[in-house]
């Protein structure tokens, strides 16, 4: 039986997964964004406007969709983000009304961040999204920033696929792994299709595929009573133990 401690942070954002969470069917994410993910041109392949967006990679992972028109007012602004537009993909939301994420050259009135998994969404789907918010309050001729920083880009953290370790869990740092023994699947915290063991990342409790980063988890310390790694069974990201 697992031990709970709970700390007392917790990490907060707009949309958080439970912790139970699996994408399923995985249809829904694109493998052909996959690919290009794992080849380093995600970026490359974005088009260079969307429905009255224009769309400029502003860094390594960061992607700007920005419409023109007048500034919104601090009134059109608040109800922008009260309810917060959200889309299929997000993993957290700011306003720079409400945080210390800005838009250069932007009134922040008119500045919105994002992360995203865009192998789950699209930029069309995400700046349709955008339109409806400014309709909503009244502001469609507004002018809006919206900067997106996107998850999978880079790939895997290991690139050697199959050749890659299961990764340990925090609270059993010391375990071996043993190649040719049995995996014992745990029932938790686990998230995402994998091929081999280099697909699937597990950072904190949440054991997932390398494309479902991002979001929030409760800050709580989990002791697992024996050495557990996370990796990948039956095409599953997920905790497994050898005992």
């Amino acid at each position: 039986m697992r031990a709970l401690f709970f700390a007392p942070l917790v990490l907060a954002c707009v949309k958080a997964a439970p912790a139970t969470v699996d994408v399923a069917p995985d249809t829904q994410v694109d493998e052909r964004c996959l690919a290009r993910a794992r080849d380093g041109s995600l970026l490359g392949a974005l088009p260079a406007e969307v429905m009255g967006f224009g769309v400029a990679v502003t860094g390594p992972r960061d992607v700007t969709l920005r419409r023109a028109g007048r500034e919104l007012t601090e009134d059109e602004g608040k109800r922008l983000w009260n309810p917060a537009p959200t889309f299929s993909g997000m993993t957290f939301g700011h306003s720079a009304l409400f945080s210390i994420e800005k838009c250069p050259d932007t009134k922040d009135t008119s500045c919105l961040s994002y992360g995203v998994q865009l192998c789950q969404t699209s930029l069309s789907t995400i700046a349709a999204a955008m339109d409806a918010a400014l309709t909503r309050v009244g502001a469609a001729d507004g002018a809006l920033t919206v900067r997106l920083s996107i998850v999978e880009v880079g790939g895997p953290a290991c690139k050697d696929g199959p050749r890659c370790a299961p990764k340990p869990h925090y609270s059993t740092p010391h375990g071996q792994h043993d190649e040719g023994a049995e995996r014992h699947v745990l029932p938790d915290w686990k998230a995402g299709a994998c091929r081999d063991d280099g697909d699937c990342e597990g950072g904190g409790n949440s054991c997932h595929a390398w494309y479902l980063r991002g979001g929030a988890e409760l800050a709580i310390y989990v002791q697992r009573p024996e050495p557990a790694f996370c990796g990948c069974v039956e095409r599953r990201c997920t905790w497994f133990t050898q005992e």
